[in-house]
């Protein structure tokens, strides 16, 4: 191929990357550029090739004519890779779960659970890819819209807030001990042995399990009860409720996929399905707050 073949295949391929405006344009400029360059060349054609060989990947040229498409900013690839790894674990602890608590039948095992998550998993990627480039979109349609101030973190709370959810989460915990006997006086004496058998908590679950999910929910509350007297998170008190947080996930999980917690088959399903839906909301907490822990500490030390 001779010198001007090389260079017009070349320029062919970087403006092919660009958009239709700004290709004429282009093409005469670079097309112009590089056969100055090897004009003086005793073998034009030799120099020709040395010359693109050093001069860049198309695509690394066309970039440079301006700004290149992209689904997903540079700036926010780490977010990106975060919310993706994340959600799909996320999905597949989700249908482990499921299967926990679905694993009365026979046919179903923890690997197809995995296979049936797959589909879900893609979903998730392809949803999240593309927020991410309407994202990117918008930012490049309005580069004028800027930074908004937020307010700075802190390790202060909401002494009255959690108070609050503080009785809340002992009442609950009240509750749990024995629901039938709370729910029996809102719906009457003659439901009662519908009820009590409704309700009933499965032997083997009051065994171990019950005792052991009691004394973490009782540990929960003395953290949260630290919390409210202090007024403030500190990094022990942070680093216990964390740990604490993943260790209930964990137990949660065990009551789940060990056996039945409720005799009446309806209300162990439902009882578990509930549960599951508190582990996965649980871990999504847990992730944020530990992220809002760095942050704080990051800007106050």
């Amino acid at each position: 191929m001779t010198a001007d073949e090389l260079i017009d295949g070349y320029v062919a391929e970087v403006v092919g990357l660009l958009p239709r405006a700004q290709r004429r344009d282009v093409a005469l400029e670079l097309r112009q550029l590089l056969s100055e360059e090897v004009a003086a060349a005793p073998d034009r054609a030799e120099a020709a090739r040395a010359l693109l060989a050093g001069f860049g990947r198309p695509a690394e040229v066309a970039a440079r004519y301006g700004t290149p498409v992209t689904l997903i900013d540079p700036a926010d690839t780490r977010r990106f890779l975060t919310l993706a790894a994340g959600g799909a674990g996320l999905i597949l602890f989700a249908a482990v779960l499921h299967e926990l608590i679905e694993r009365a039948a026979p046919q179903r095992d923890l690997e197809r659970a995995g296979q049936q998550a797959l589909p879900f998993v893609f979903a998730w990627l392809g949803l999240l890819l593309a927020g991410f480039a309407v994202a990117a979109w918008a930012r490049r349609r309005r580069p004028d819209t800027g930074w908004q101030p937020r307010p700075v973190p802190t390790d202060r709370i909401n002494r009255l807030g959690r108070a609050a959810g503080l009785a809340f989460y002992i009442l609950g915990t009240l509750v749990l001990l024995d629901p039938a006997r709370v729910i029996v006086p809102l719906a009457g004496e003659a439901a009662e042995p519908a009820l009590r058998e409704a309700f009933a908590y499965d032997g083997d679950f009051l065994r171990v399990r019950g005792p052991v999910l009691l004394a973490l929910l009782v540990a929960s509350l003395v953290v949260e009860a630290v919390l409210v007297v202090k007024g403030r998170w500190f990094p022990l008190l942070h680093h216990v409720t964390l740990g604490l947080g993943l260790v209930m996930c964990a137990v949660l999980t065990w009551v789940i996929g060990a056996g039945p917690v409720f005799t009446a088959a309806l209300t162990d399903q439902t009882a578990k399905e509930i549960v599951g839906l508190i582990v996965l909301g649980s871990l999504i907490d847990l992730a944020v707050r530990a992220r809002k822990h760095h942050v704080r500490r990051a800007v106050h030390h």
